[in-house]
């Protein structure tokens, strides 16, 4: 890794999901990706593959819109599922920011793992507030992630005892663009 760094933290942002009350759905943790969201979420982990990404761990939110996102980039990955980690630290819902021990409660989850590339599926706008933290020590970054939206960060460690390094990120249109070429 550049300058150092130990780590590659991937963050991505969960595909299209249905509204709530949609099809009898009452909670927003049992929202479910819609049929486009399954399908451009597919089409999105094929533009990841052909990227070259690889990961030793995915991590996701326990709601069912971010376990489907992620379901579909294990498929495409034919990811083994003891190396997807469920962590409530992830859910929606969940203020980020409030408070240090918060800010650190996903970090320390995640730091329990050995990995040198890692898959944080999420929602927003945690995904963004994760961004924040990891680039800038807390908040004051704002980055808008659309649905499907992707991103890598250079880490030395978690939980973060330094600035990370944007490596790079990608809009949904993007993957779906090199998922074609």
């Amino acid at each position: 890794m550049k300058r150092g760094a130990e780590m590659e933290l991937c963050l991505l942002r969960h595909g299209i999901a249905a509204d709530l009350a949609e099809d009898g759905v009452m909670r927003d943790a049992d929202r479910p990706l819609t049929k486009e969201g399954w399908e451009r979420m597919r089409e999105e982990a094929r533009g990841m593959r052909r990227l070259g990404l690889k990961f030793d761990y995915i991590f996701t939110s326990p709601c069912r819109r971010t376990l489907e996102t992620t379901q579909a980039v294990a498929e495409e990955f034919e990811f083994d599922d003891k190396r997807i980690i469920s962590l409530d630290s992830l859910a929606a819902g969940r203020p980020f920011m409030q408070g240090l021990n918060r800010k650190a409660d996903v970090f320390v989850e995640m730091g329990a793992y050995d990995f040198e590339r890692a898959l944080a599926v999420g929602h927003m706008p945690d995904v963004s507030e994760m961004v924040s933290v990891l680039l800038a020590g807390g908040g004051g970054v704002n980055v808008e992630f659309k649905k499907g939206a992707l991103c890598a960060i250079e880490i030395s460690a978690l939980p973060p005892r330094a600035p990370g390094v944007l490596l790079w990120a990608l809009t949904p249109k993007q993957l779906r663009l090199i998922a074609r070429s």
